[in-house]
Order: C-alpha cells, then structure tokens, then sequence
C-alpha cells in the first residue's frame, strides 16, 4: 500500500552533479588554466620574476576567463562555440537553399550536412531509417495514452511504473543504441468538426441560414486559431555493430538490418501494450518525412493535416527545408521556411519531489500575451547503460568527489551543501544499481517555434514560464541552433555530441 503522500509526489530527480574534473571546472576552464600556467612558466625562465609582470595581460586574462560563466557556461566554452561559428559564416555553411534542379547524388535526402547520407527505408509500411555513419537503425512508433491527465493519481503512478518496467528492460539487452520519446505540440485544423457538421446538417436537412446555424461557424471558425495538436512519439534506435550476429542470421546487410527493425518493432509493441501504451501506428515513410517538413515550415502543417487517407504525409523528396539560415549575430535562433526557432537544453530538473506528470505544464505551455499554443517539440533522449560501465561511472564520480573534497580540506574551505547533495545522490544511485535497477544517460531538449522573431520571444517567454512551473530549468544552446533543431526535427534518435 502507498500513503496519499507518495502517489502524489512519488520520484525525487537528483541535481546534475557540479564537481566537474577539478573543483568543478571542465576540460575548457582547465585548458585556459594550464595556459596561464605555462605563460607564467615561460616568461619566468625567460625574463626572471620581472617576466610576471610582462606576462600579466596573458595569464590574467586567461585564468578570469577560466572562472567567468557567460549564459550559463564557462566563458573558454563559450568562446569556441562562437569562433567555431565564425569559421562556418566565413565558409558559407550557415545559410542553406535547396535548389530543386541541381543534380542530387542517389541515396541522399534534401536534409543539412551529414544527414543527407540517411536512407529511409520502407519495411511492409513501416519507415526503417538507417544512419550508415553510426551504423544504426531506428523505427519511430506514434504513441496514445487516452486521457493520462484525466486518471487518478494512483492510477497515473501505475502507469508509469509499468512504463519504468519497459524502460529497464532496455539496459538489458544489448544492442539497442538509444531511445527517444518525443512530444510534439503545433497548431492544427479542425477539419474533423467541419465535416462532421456539414454530415450531420445534410442528414437532418438542416437550415444553414438559421442564426443558429450561422452561430455555431462563427464559433467554429473564431476557435479555430486555438485548435492545437499533441502528438506523443517513440523512436527506438539499434546498433547494427552489437547486433551484428542477428543481423548476419536474418541474411546480412540490409536485408537483414530491415528483417532485424521489423521483428523490433512486434517486440516493442507487446512490451507497451503492457504498460497500457497504445502503438496507434508505426510511421510510414511519409509520415517521417511530414513530421520533419512541418517543422522546417510550420505553415504546411494544416496542409498535410488535411489530406486524405491514401495521400498522407510527405513524399521524401520534400523532407528537408528549402532555406536554413543562422544569422551572423543572433546566435540564439535559426531561421527556415516558415518558422523561426530556438532549440534550448533542460539542465535542471525538479529539485523537490515531483509528481507523474509534472511536464504537463510545457505540454500546454501558452505565450502569456495572446493566450495561444506554443508550439514546440520536446524531446527527452535516453541511452541505456551497462551494468559495469555504471557502476564504473559512479566509482569514477566517487573518486573525483574524494579528491575535490581533499583539495578543499588543504585550503581551509568547507563543502558546499551542493557537495554533499552531490555525494547523496552517487550513494544513491550505486545502491539502486546494485538492486538491479538500469541507468539510461539522459538530455532533453526543447524547440520552441514561431512566424517571426517578435513571436518567438513571447513563444520563450510563455514556455520560461511553463518550465518555472514544472520546476525545471533551460539553457539556450548558443551558437549551436541549427545542430540541435536537428535533433528535434529528425525522428532519428539524436543527442547534442
């Protein structure tokens, strides 16, 4: 039996740890430290204790640049991100326009960079998409829950552990790469209530020129700006290497890897009809490619959204977008067809006990102004780890605590409460571990969309203050817009590298 007090507030999401690899600073930060230590080094050798003051511009600047924070990351980071940037304004690989009549190479899909080597294929009306880079197939499965908002508390948290089940198994199995779980919310039609109006008036013969027949288009068409589709969806990503043997018993190459995703894909479904997941459908090849397309131009969504049955989605040709832009100083948005976006990382999670659904209010985050959707996709990309490579992990994190605190001993400062909330939380997750539970590394991610970037902003605004609400904290990933709207808009099983 579970008290009121645990259905309603059951998982504690531990902090990211802070202790870095030294004293809290990454690799950037200890770069430009060991960089004004050699300047130090040199100019003493060369020039004696007056070399110190000679060198002072250098090694000053370098080790406060090692210390300072800018957007919430360290200043070295920071720096190349932007210079990394630059070089790619000053080769033209910021700004890209398709160009329907240029030769295009077999194989290849109208998508940026090296995305355009991915190949789609089609297993019996299922969208198998292989990345011959990292050797991986992924299938992506649209997902319905009916009404998870609208059950009880006890009954959401058996739901959800029923879904914990399902995510566990993963970490046993070898193989699979990633899975992604994604939530797209985007403006919509409704198409559905028009028709069933005008079957219903034809029926019973009714007077459209009645005034309350004139009435109820009124209110049909003034809610139909409100109208606003959330689509829940799964990508499930294998590793052809680690799966080499299955692939090789099933007839090798890409047979194989086709005959591989598709038993795959029964497998998965059992597992979350388990959970009382609903599959509504495996994704065609259209259906992938619509999903990429009407995030690059969100103005096509109701356009697709109205096709019929045997026209739906997208043919492949269209998938990727006809203008990508980021623009030389705006470093915080990329530009396509019809949208402008901005793709942001969650690095804080709730801190306090959270309940099951505590996203619920980015899911129906509104820009606070008009009162309408934002539109968004919020993706949360999780890799299985191994047994031993956690518990390895963890004793490494543990080391790296220990000698943190050693170095703090020798210079007279206490640990911080983060410090022992750090350690709490290794302590933690080793005895979970050890009890059998599965560890998945994690990161998710956040696009937010709009017509123009006066919209945008109030967009953010709106979903800021939706992530306020859901206790959880976003970081803009500056100078890295157009890689991470990659990794939202592509159902492939992505993470930030």
């Amino acid at each position: 039996m579970t008290s009121p007090s645990d259905t309603s507030r059951p998982v504690r999401l531990p902090g990211r740890s802070r202790q870095g690899i030294v004293l809290g600073m990454d690799g950037w930060q200890l770069a430009f430290v060991a960089a004004a230590a050699v300047v130090v080094l040199v100019f003493v050798n060369q020039f004696g204790p007056v070399g110190l003051l000679y060198a002072s511009p250098i090694y000053l600047a370098l080790g406060i640049s090692a210390v300072v924070t800018i957007r919430g990351m360290s200043a070295p980071k920071m720096a190349g991100l932007w210079l990394m940037k630059q070089l790619r304004h000053a080769a033209g690989a910021t700004t890209r326009t398709y160009r329907p009549e240029r030769p295009q190479i077999v194989g290849t899909l109208n998508l940026p960079g090296i995305r355009a080597s991915v190949q789609i294929w089609d297993v019996d009306g299922i969208a198998c998409i292989y990345d011959p880079r990292n050797r991986t197939v992924s299938v992506t499965a649209e997902l319905e829950v009916q009404g998870f908002l609208m059950h009880t508390e006890s009954e959401r948290l058996d739901l959800a552990q029923q879904w914990s089940r399902v995510l566990a198994s993963f970490t046993q199995r070898p193989g699979i790469k990633r899975v992604t779980l994604q939530e797209r919310t985007l403006p919509t039609t409704i198409r559905s209530a028009r028709d069933h109006y005008d079957t219903i008036t034809q029926q019973r013969e009714f007077d459209r020129e009645s005034t309350l027949a004139k009435n109820y288009e009124r209110v049909m068409d003034d809610s139909e700006r409100f109208a606003v589709a959330h689509r829940n969806y799964l990508t499930f990503t294998l590793d052809l290497v680690a799966l080499g043997a299955q692939v090789k018993a099933l007839g090798g190459g890409k047979g194989g890897a086709r005959a591989l995703a598709l038993i795959e894909t029964r497998t998965l479904s059992d597992a979350l009809i388990a959970a009382q997941v609903n599959v509504r459908s495996w994704l065609s090849p259209r259906e992938i490619a619509a999903l990429t397309r009407t995030t690059f131009d969100p103005e096509f969504a109701s356009t697709v959204q109205n096709r019929a049955e045997a026209n739906v989605g997208v043919d492949l040709a269209a998938i990727g977008p006809m203008y990508l832009d980021e623009p030389r100083h705006a470093n915080h948005l990329v530009r396509t067809d019809s949208g402008v976006h901005t793709t942001m990382w969650i690095h804080e999670w709730p801190r306090s006990d959270a309940h099951v659904g505590f996203v619920s209010p980015i899911v129906f985050a509104r820009q606070p102004h008009t009162g309408e959707a934002v539109t968004h996709i919020f993706s949360l990309v999780l890799t299985p780890v191994p047994l031993k490579k956690a518990l390895k992990r963890v004793r490494d994190e543990k080391k790296v605590w220990r000698g943190n605190e050693r170095l703090r001993a020798k210079r007279g400062v206490d640990g911080s409460a983060a410090d022992a909330a750090d350690w709490t939380a290794l302590e933690k997750e080793e005895q979970e571990l050890v009890a059998g539970h599965g560890e998945f590394r994690y990161g998710g991610y956040l696009t937010v969309t709009a017509p123009d970037e006066e919209q945008l902003d109030q967009a953010i605004a709106g979903m800021r203050n939706a992530l306020a609400q859901a206790e959880m904290e976003a970081q803009v990933l500056y100078c890295q817009q157009a890689e991470a709207l990659m990794v939202n808009a592509l159902p492939l099983g992505l993470g930030m590298k």
